[in-house]
């Protein structure tokens, strides 16, 4: 998918960062297709052609809504010193998950690039070098164009060499 958005850092303590990735342009222009392919249909069946009305409303509407529950998801990153835990959390239409990591076992932050034809999309994956999940977990299930990937993955980064991963003393 080669549309681009912000990740916004919500939180950054020394014991908290929080990053939000919310995909409101994607949301509002399949809400605009969504709705407009809804009224072509509505107006076309009012003037009488019932089947071009229900293709485009029934058709048109569907693969825009395919496109919100495909792609219209709310992540968030938790990066909890105090509790020595990372958060990865989806919310969708569709429904909310989370995984949680050790961040002591968090090694860093990475960027993964796709390339397709003449353009590169990218997505910020987590990298876990100890524990039971040793691997890289991306933040996102899609890939976007833009920085937001590098500015998350260099705000992970920093935060870890400034502040460390593992776990405040109680």
């Amino acid at each position: 998918m080669g549309y681009g958005h912000p990740m916004k850092v919500a939180t950054d303590t020394p014991d908290l960062l929080i990053l939000e990735d919310r995909p409101l342009l994607v949301a509002g222009i399949l809400l605009v297709v969504l709705l407009g392919m809804v009224g072509i249909g509505i107006a076309q069946i009012a003037a009488g052609e019932t089947v071009s009305g229900l293709a485009f409303g029934l058709l048109g509407g569907g693969f825009a809504f395919g496109g919100i529950l495909a792609f219209v998801r709310r992540n968030q990153l938790v990066l909890d010193r105090a509790g020595g835990q990372v958060l990865m959390r989806r919310r969708s239409l569709l429904g909310y998950s989370e995984r949680r990591f050790e961040l002591a076992h968090l090694d860093k932050a990475v960027v993964q690039t796709s390339r397709s034809g003449d353009s590169d999309t990218h997505r910020m994956a987590l990298v876990f070098g100890r524990g039971a999940q040793v691997g890289t977990h991306p933040f996102t299930l899609v890939y976007t164009s833009g920085r937001g990937a590098r500015r998350g993955a260099d705000t992970v980064n920093a935060w870890l060499e400034r502040h460390g991963p593992r776990a405040v003393a109680s």
